[in-house]
């Protein structure tokens, strides 16, 4: 254990001492215990900004809660959503980043969102060194599979993901944890909620590491270089090291209508494993930080007729290389002894208002109506490399030392801030008691590149107590980066007159609960993309620049099921096919299939057993790669709990139980593909219930 993790352990044992005094008795949880008609009933905000059940949301929504994500062993956000129909976790080959996709769409179609505020940065889309949210601070996770721009604006094409925190109010028991697994993996986590002077406080906060799965990489983009011009400076083959150490916490004070929330999140002596031009990189030491405060107010009877919602948040983010990428090895060229390094530092800060109302004085209507502010300022770029341009536009002499580009034109980004001004509005119309229909938009101005509007309607039809029938149209942007923008670098252009990318989605569900014990949804979606952005080559200079080009439709077909066979057993599966044109602009680490089982067994008092399958299609090559197919993978984790009668909990997951060569889709500069973990293993004890 590094010297972080071993600080933390007295800080368990002094909540232990503090708080160790309630009965287990009211404790003991059984992972099954929503029946499926509680399950479809679940009310989420997602879809409509209003409290909804599932089953008559205006919106293809899953909800996956603690308890799921306790009966499936996940230990992280990424880790169980694809269990979610039409939902691709792909790992990128640069730091083992998770990139969440929806629909056969690139994930910079996906919107994530944690307590409704966005992931994204200016420059990284997701975050260079995003690895998701862990399971101990996760209350329940809200997914709509199909556009949301117009509640959440920008980057909302191909689906929405909000996960909600633990927060004050919400935490009915304190709880602390250990768990140590493969790899080297260690984590430990407290959670704590009480009531002080009148205020609901509640506390999160865990500390993990690892060294990562370190799969070997035989070929990687210096090799094939190598072959090509007589040199031997590939470190191929060798391990992608993908270590990391990961900070997580969250305080949330609550009172009356007002609500507070204040989180950090660091990741620490972070590999990224291979570059992205695909080049092996044992030395890069990378961080991030992100802190953030929320302050918000809502009171659903502000007035007669009318509640009020609105909130203030600021958010401040940096990210640091290190010592540099070494996007090159030592020795490359015979001219760096070195290698070729550029190193990276960027900050940035946001600034969110927002507010809005809820009118419910018209009889059968609801109307929200808002607006608020976005501003977002990358006041920080700074950038030392030694091969390409130098400051002064020229290229640099090879086997320089590192030059600095920051304050210049040919840093990765410019210093600018945006601003964007919204309007909403939503009307919820009851035209029968089995028929509802949802009306929206928003209006959204962004102060680089102009005006998106963007509308969407849904029918919600209730035909009899169990068959329910949903027709849905949603307009959806993704709002150019600032690299896309902005940059000027050795290998692009700046493009400030991009246009975002728009998309358009029709859906049709049918949902039926056939029995009491069995629910049955058939979803069908057609999804329409056009002025994609990518980067296009420019004419007469080995430089490329982002452009608008060109249209790309995805049909699909989703089916999901829920089985409760017994009291204490239940089934769930999905199954997905997708059909989308093999041209140059589909997502080709994306397959035209995929499908998941799950199987729960709470076989005797305070045990519970979970077995799961993830299955992925064969995935195709892009035009020009000679390579053969994708293979595609089945894999199966496996999970035992068990609660103790005296407030401990025990947990044994395996990952992969069965070995599988598992490959994730990478580009041919990485030419046998990343191998994902092989067999792995965690066990973990938790004391609940101070």
């Amino acid at each position: 254990m590094t010297a972080k993790f071993v600080r933390f352990i007295p800080l368990l044992a002094l909540f232990h001492v503090a708080f160790a005094h309630a009965d287990a008795a009211g404790r003991m949880e059984h992972l099954l215990s929503l029946s499926l008609e509680e399950l479809m009933e679940i009310e989420v905000t997602i879809s409509t900004d209003t409290k909804k059940s599932v089953a008559r949301a205006p919106a293809v929504v899953t909800v996956l809660t603690a308890a799921d994500l306790k009966a499936t062993g996940a230990t992280n956000l990424v880790d169980i959503l694809e269990s979610v129909p039409g939902v691709h976790v792909r790992a990128s080959q640069f730091a083992f980043r998770p990139l969440v996709q929806f629909r056969g769409a690139s994930a910079t179609q996906t919107l994530l969102m944690v307590n409704g505020k966005s992931v994204r940065d200016l420059m990284w889309t997701s975050g260079i060194f995003w690895k998701g949210v862990p399971a101990s601070a996760i209350e329940r996770i809200e997914v709509i599979r199909g556009p949301g721009s117009a509640l959440f604006g920008a980057d909302a094409s191909a689906g929405v993901i909000n996960v909600i925190t633990k927060t004050a109010g919400g935490i009915s028991d304190s709880e602390a944890g250990v768990r140590a697994g493969s790899f080297d993996t260690h984590a430990a986590w407290i959670q704590h909620g009480t009531d002080w002077n009148g205020f609901d406080v509640g506390f999160t906060a865990e500390v993990s590491e690892t060294d990562g799965h370190g799969p070997v990489i035989d070929v990687d983009a210096q090799t094939i270089r190598d072959q090509t011009v007589g040199t031997s400076v590939s470190l191929a083959p060798a391990p992608a090291r993908y270590g990391w150490q990961n900070t997580d916490m969250r305080l949330s004070i609550a009172k009356g209508h007002w609500r507070m929330l204040a989180d950090y999140l660091r990741h620490s002596d972070l590999e990224i494993g291979l570059t992205g031009a695909g080049v092996l990189d044992p030395r890069t030491r990378a961080s991030d930080s992100r802190y953030s405060v929320d302050l918000s107010y809502g009171n659903p009877r502000f007035a007669q007729d009318l509640g009020l919602n609105a909130f203030l948040r600021y958010q401040h983010l940096d990210y640091s290389s290190g010592g540099g990428f070494y996007e090159r090895p030592a020795g490359f060229d015979a001219v760096y002894p070195e290698g070729v390094i550029n190193r990276m530092r960027s900050a940035q800060r946001d600034l969110d208002a927002e507010v809005s109302g809820l009118y419910t004085g018209l009889e059968n209507h609801a109307l929200r109506v808002g607006g608020g502010r976005s501003w977002q300022d990358l006041y920080r770029v700074e950038q030392w490399v030694n091969s390409g341009t130098g400051p002064d536009g020229n290229p640099l002499p090879p086997g320089g030392g590192l030059v600095d580009l920051s304050d210049t034109p040919y840093a990765f980004a410019p210093e600018k801030t945006r601003y964007i001004d919204y309007l909403f509005a939503q009307d919820v119309w009851n035209i029968s008691p089995a028929s509802e229909l949802t009306l929206g938009a928003r209006y959204d101005h962004y102060s680089d590149f102009g005006d998106t509007f963007n509308p969407r309607a849904a029918l919600v039809v209730q035909h009899t107590d169990k068959f329910t029938s949903k027709l849905m149209y949603g307009q959806a942007f993704r709002a150019p980066s600032f690299q896309e923008l902005f940059a000027e670098t050795s290998f692009s252009l700046p493009n400030p007159d991009l246009d975002p990318e728009r998309s358009e989605t029709v859906e049709l569900v049918f949902s039926h609960a056939a029995s009491k014990s069995l629910f049955l949804s058939l979803n069908l979606f057609n999804f329409e993309q056009r002025d994609i952005i990518r980067a296009i080559p420019v004419a007469g200079l080995s430089k490329n620049q982002f452009r608008n080009s060109g249209e790309q439709t995805i049909r699909g077909v989703e089916v999901e099921g829920r089985w409760q066979a017994t009291d204490s057993m239940r089934f769930y599966g999905n199954y997905t096919v997708r059909d989308q044109d093999n041209g140059g602009l589909r997502a080709f680490d994306q397959p035209d299939r995929d499908g998941y089982l799950r199987a729960d067994w709470g076989f005797r008092p305070g045990w519970n057993w979970n077995l799961q399958g993830n299955w992925i299609g064969e995935r195709v090559r892009a035009p020009g790669d000679v390579r053969a197919p994708l293979d595609d993978y089945l894999l199966t984790d496996t999970t035992i709990r068990y609660s103790a009668p005296k407030q401990w909990e025990f947990a044994f997951s395996v990952r992969n139980l069965f070995d599988v060569d598992a490959r994730e889709y990478t580009s041919r500069s990485v030419p046998n593909d990343l191998p994902l973990p092989e067999r792995n293993y965690y066990a973990e004890l938790r004391f609940t219930g101070w």
